[in-house]
Parts: structure tokens; C-alpha cells; sequence
């Protein structure tokens, strides 16, 4: 897995375009949006932001829009695409869930896994036992990167389907797609 960031001051420098953030985003698995105060600020930021969520999209990618729960209700940033919106805090246990999602997208474990399984079920049954074996190996390397799923939700407003994820005891939050706020009945 690899993070890549590409800053405003290198775009500005021409070492990064349009056509490298696009490939980057072509070539990745998903793509984290984290909003803040200053994307909503920076009319500049938050176009770039909003274009990369446009180009993710196309390509049919997991987009994750992550937001703090100290600055809700004080971000307006649409994000028409999405799949799952994080409304997170800056606890322990919020860090925790975030790197399981991060690392639910980190396969450089399925390989050796695969390998690992494969090899033990071909020792012990021929073509039949390497297949169980490494078809175990990607049931265990799976699970072991199981993904948080959140709450689907539907937007009464736009239509739009995302799932949530949210700090326990919060019952509103706004649609990232509309801003309409909405309540969570469960």
C-alpha cells in the first residue's frame, strides 16, 4: 500500500498535473477525502478536492469522505460521489477504525498468504488440496483485512445511497452529497 499526497506547491512548480494526480487516482483502489476547514476555505483546495472525487468516480473507485466531528456543521464541501462518509473523532479508538479501513485496502498480505496455503494443501492432497489451500488462504487473508461496512443510508433528499460511519450518540449529520442534514433512526 502506498499513500500518495500531492501538494498545491508542486502543482505550482509544474511537477505535478492534472494528468499524474488522474493516473495516480486510475491506478489506485480507493480514495480518502478528508475535509476540513481549510478545503472549505480554500476555494483553490476544494475545487482540486472535488476534481479528484469526479475522477475517482469515473474510474469506479471506493471514495471515503472523512470529516472531524469538531468542525460539523461548519463544512459545506459536496462530494457527489462517494461510498462511505466517516464522521470521526480524534480519539484512540476513531485512529484505531481509520487505519483498519486504510489497511483493509493493503493486499501485499494475500500473496504470501495464498502461497503459505496452497503450498500446505498441495502437500497434503494433490491438485485438490492446493486448490482448498489457497482458496482457504484468501478466505483467511480476507478476514484478517475485514473492511468496516458502516450503516447504509439512503439521503431523503437527493436520493443518494453511502454508507455512515459515526461516533456512538451522534443522531445528526449532514448529506456530503446535498448538505441536507439528517437524523439517524435506528
Amino acid at each position: 500500500m502506498k499513500a500518495v499526497f500531492e501538494e498545491f506547491e508542486k502543482i505550482l512548480a509544474g511537477r505535478i498535473t492534472s494528468d499524474i494526480v488522474a493516473r495516480d487516482i486510475e491506478n489506485s483502489r480507493a480514495v480518502f477525502i478528508v475535509l476540513s476547514q481549510n478545503v472549505q476555505d480554500i476555494p483553490h483546495t476544494r475545487d482540486w478536492v472535488v476534481w479528484e472525487a469526479g475522477v475517482a468516480a469515473s474510474g469506479n473507485k471506493d471514495i471515503w469522505v472523512f470529516e472531524p466531528i469538531s468542525q460539523l456543521g461548519r463544512i459545506s464541501v459536496v462530494i457527489p460521489y462517494l461510498k462511505h462518509y466517516v464522521i470521526f473523532d480524534t480519539s484512540d479508538d476513531w485512529f484505531g477504525y481509520i487505519r483498519r479501513i486504510i489497511e483493509s485496502y493493503d493486499d501485499s498480505h494475500v500473496l504470501p498468504t495464498v502461497l503459505v496455503t496452497g503450498f500446505a494443501g498441495a502437500a497434503l492432497g494433490g491438485n485438490l488440496g492446493a486448490a482448498v489451500g489457497t482458496l482457504t488462504g484468501i478466505i483467511i487473508s480476507d478476514r484478517l483485512r475485514e473492511r468496516p461496512a458502516g450503516i447504509e443510508v439512503e439521503c431523503c433528499e437527493c436520493n443518494n445511497i453511502y454508507s455512515i460511519h459515526i461516533p456512538q450518540g451522534l443522531s445528526t449529520f449532514r448529506c456530503p452529497v446535498c448538505n441536507a442534514y439528517l437524523e439517524v433512526r435506528l
